[in-house]
């Protein structure tokens, strides 16, 4: 019988909702309004939410365009993980729109890192921590 893997607590690769921009209407809000910042591949859309609690949300947009349904659940993936794991870095209070341009299809990992990390780095100066 083959040996259960490690888990790690739930809180270390969590993604919950309340860290998702879930409605249309939030996406539409952040897209009509929001800041645009780009870099590589991809393009950030940032709108301060006014939150009272500080937590900073996300959203995803990958086209039909960039590539067929494997490409695109595959860089979804990648993109959450991305912001998963460097939301610390990322300013507080903010709906952030993620939309992948084509080229984002053949990028590999550490093409990905150093984007969204530039975007990271924008946003950082736009909205710097109160």
């Amino acid at each position: 019988m083959a040996e259960a893997t490690p888990t790690l607590s739930k809180g270390a690769r969590a993604f919950p909702k309340d860290v998702r921009l879930r409605r249309r209407a939030e996406f539409l809000k952040v897209q009509e309004r929001g800041a645009k910042h780009s870099a590589d591949c991809l393009l950030v859309l940032a709108l301060p939410n006014g939150r009272a609690d500080g937590l900073s949300r996300v959203g995803l947009t990958v086209s039909t365009k960039v590539g067929n349904a494997v490409v695109r659940n595959r860089l979804r993936r990648r993109l959450r993980e991305l912001f998963r794991t460097r939301r610390a870095a990322l300013p507080r209070g903010l709906d952030m729109v993620i939309i992948a341009r084509t080229s984002a299809a053949e990028a590999d990992w550490s093409r990905l890192v150093r984007a969204f990390e530039r975007v990271s780095a924008e946003l950082a100066k736009r909205y710097p921590a109160s």
